[in-house]
């Protein structure tokens, strides 16, 4: 009996936890779903009172949600991509990427550093792969302004 109510407990536990991990991974996501259909993300965004827009003409697939921190990437009808802008600086960077390492195992760091003629561009990328796509959270100055960002992915080709 007690055996049977450990069972119970760790079966229930394990469902709240995964039904968790879930929406906090669609909440990353501002609600979309990668692999969703590009009809299913405008439907959503509808639902939130949000509009997608192309990010321009010469960027096929690019869209961003007007008035949000959130741009999609849409491949053959697919959401393969979705980025969102955080607020934050080093030291929100640093535990976001440690906690995703928590969760997903060590990441591939990049650090870049150049100068142009608009100023230092500095960039610290953290890139985690899993077996059908990853994430890659990167820090960026550009002339000493900072932006921070989390952009998640799963693999498809393009055509």
């Amino acid at each position: 009996m007690i055996c049977s109510k450990r069972i119970s407990f760790f079966a229930t536990f394990s469902l709240i936890s995964a039904s968790v991990a879930h929406a906090a991974e669609q909440r990353d996501l501002g609600g979309f779903m990668l692999g969703e259909t590009f009809e299913a993300a405008q439907q959503r965004a509808l639902e939130q009172e949000w509009k997608l827009v192309p990010l321009s003409d010469s960027l096929p697939g690019q869209w961003v949600v007007e008035g949000e921190n959130l741009s999609l990437f849409i491949c053959n009808g697919i959401v393969t991509s979705v980025l969102k802008q955080l607020q934050g600086e080093l030291e929100e960077f640093t535990a976001l990427v440690f906690s995703m390492q928590l969760e997903v195992g060590k990441p591939d760091i990049q650090i870049t550093n150049l100068h142009s003629g608009i100023g230092t561009i500095s960039t610290i990328d953290a890139r985690f792969e899993t077996d059908n796509g990853g994430a890659t959270v990167q820090l960026q100055s550009i002339d000493g302004k900072r932006g921070f960002s989390v952009n998640y992915w799963i693999e498809g080709e393009c055509h």
